[in-house]
């Protein structure tokens, strides 16, 4: 018997990994320098942080999400590892994740395309608010919005797999929007 695994493409993982429907949501948080002598992700949330200084807020969309545990309330997310958003990740505690509805698959593509510009700019247009908490720029017509500060984060092959306590959490549209073989559909809705 040999322990040797099959060869298998990329093309082959992706395709298959492909055919599992996924949520989506908008990964938003604020790009700047941690406060001075803290460890990256190992602080939480500064109430006299200056939510209007002049740090950029960054923002993508993310099929890479799941809940963790209720009780406390954990999730995970993951994101590529080469990318700028890992590394404020890294160095930043708290993030707000905006859960998106039917009839958001343009907004999607938006915070997915490369080379997008600052998030405040993306979201010009879409009604918006700052999350209390974490000063994270969350969609007002989301489905559910959600505000974490970081238990862990780790790398795990290409990306940097992030938990995240919930500290703020907020409801809104039903219907989900979601991403299945390489594209973003609407559920049907049952009779």
């Amino acid at each position: 018997m040999t322990n040797a695994s099959p060869q298998i493409t990329p093309d082959q993982v992706k395709s298959a990994l492909g055919r599992f429907a996924t949520g989506v949501v908008v990964l938003s948080i604020r790009d700047g320098k941690p406060p001075e002598g803290a460890p990256p992700g190992a602080y939480g949330v500064d109430p006299d942080e200056d939510f209007d200084d002049p740090a950029d807020d960054l923002a993508a969309t993310l099929t890479a999400f799941m809940p963790v545990s209720l009780f406390p309330p954990i999730v995970a997310i993951a994101v590529d590892l080469s990318g700028y958003l890992a590394e404020v990740l890294q160095r930043r505690g708290h993030w707000g994740l905006s859960v998106l509805g039917s009839g958001q698959a343009a907004l999607a593509g938006r915070f997915s395309a490369a080379g997008r510009p600052s998030a405040r700019l993306l979201l010009a247009s879409e009604e918006h608010h700052r999350g209390a908490f974490t000063g994270a720029l969350l969609l007002d017509r989301a489905g559910a919005t959600l505000e974490c500060v970081t238990v862990s984060a780790q790398e795990v092959g290409d990306h940097l797999l992030v938990t995240g306590s919930v500290v703020g959490a907020s409801t809104g549209a039903k219907d989900p929007l979601v991403r299945y073989d390489r594209a973003y559909r609407n559920l049907t809705p049952r009779d």
